[in-house]
């Protein structure tokens, strides 16, 4: 055979190869390649999703631990004025019952030395009324004596 023959049917050989691969072998190949690259761009798009989620999440972690920390710091503070509060009452209510207390003392006092007072009195008068007696050399008997003594501690109460 002469080389231009085996060139026509290389060249026949190769187009048919050509086309056979173009019609029946390249689709399912190109096919293959975009489905891998529609692949990988979804699984790139998903990540930068999982990102822009997680850094969200973050933020909104942050936002709700700041929340907290608010929520909580205002509690305390309502606590620690509500025991202000209570303890301001208390020692109020503690004056209050010690100035009761004091204006009983006081009392209980004032009738003591009223009624020591009255003693004094009567054992003055009737000391007085001794003295007197014996001055005067007239003898008293009881009856008179207590009735001298009560008027007289009548009359200076």
């Amino acid at each position: 055979m002469n080389i231009n023959a085996t060139l026509i049917v290389e060249m026949l050989t190769f187009l048919l190869f050509t086309w056979f691969v173009t019609a029946v072998v390249w689709p399912p190949v190109i096919r293959a390649l975009e489905k891998r690259r529609t692949q990988i761009a979804e699984g790139i798009a998903s990540a930068d999703q999982g990102r822009d989620a997680l850094n969200l999440a973050q933020k909104e972690g942050e936002v709700l631990v700041s929340q907290a920390r608010d929520q909580a710091a205002g509690i305390l503070r309502a606590a620690e004025a509500r025991a202000q509060v209570v303890i301001d009452q208390a020692m109020a209510e503690a004056k209050r019952e010690a100035e009761v207390i004091v204006a009983q003392a006081r009392q209980e006092l004032d009738v003591q030395v009223k009624a020591a007072k009255r003693e004094l009195y009567a054992e003055i008068a009737g000391l007085a009324l001794k003295a007197a007696g014996q001055v005067v050399m007239e003898d008293l008997d009881d009856e008179k004596h207590h009735k001298m003594v009560n008027t007289l501690v009548k009359s200076w109460s």
